[in-house]
């Protein structure tokens, strides 16, 4: 194991090293830091005097009309624009019909709260759900006509409809 570090060493390995050398309880050898060059200070040449930038004229509703397709709208939303000139003139921006084409992304555009007629053809092939559902709509059951899933009555003997006797008790 080497005693030095090495001039380009990374942090990783010079971590990874001492970690090592820690551990094989070898001390760490004192790292030789590279002298600092003292920073020489340069003379500062004299700013140019700046002239304070011309005041920027904001938009107004006058501009706001001379707007077209084609016209540059970031000078209507920069800072300090007043409120309404900014919305009118983004009201002008998005009438354009580019801004009103449909994207493919509009699914659930439909109002689904609009229910839909149903058709004669749909009406006819549920024909067949009133002889299913007969006996919920009539009011008085059709007697003379016996249904197919009750099994017809049987006549019992009398002493059938007697009831039975409780069971006896089991005695140990």
């Amino acid at each position: 194991m080497t005693d030095r570090a090495m001039p380009d060493e990374g942090f990783l390995r010079r971590w990874s090293r001492r970690k090592t050398e820690t551990k094989l309880g070898v001390a760490p050898a004192e790292e030789a830091s590279t002298p600092l060059r003292p920073v020489t200070a340069v003379p500062a040449e004299p700013a140019p005097e700046l002239e304070p930038p011309a005041p920027v004229r904001l938009p107004t509703l006058d501009d706001v009309a001379a707007l077209t397709g084609e016209s540059d709208f970031s000078a209507f939303v920069a800072r300090g624009v007043d409120g309404a000139v900014r919305r009118t003139a983004l009201k002008k921006l998005f009438a354009d019909p580019h801004f009103n084409t449909m994207d493919g992304l509009d699914v659930y555009i439909d109002d689904y709260t609009k229910p839909s007629p149903v058709s004669d053809a749909m009406l006819a092939s549920l024909d067949h759900a009133k002889s299913v559902f007969r006996h919920l709509i009539d009011d008085e059951p059709d007697e003379a006509a016996p249904r197919p899933d009750v099994p017809p009555p049987s006549p019992e003997p009398a002493e059938q409809l007697q009831p039975a006797p409780p069971p006896e008790p089991e005695t140990r």
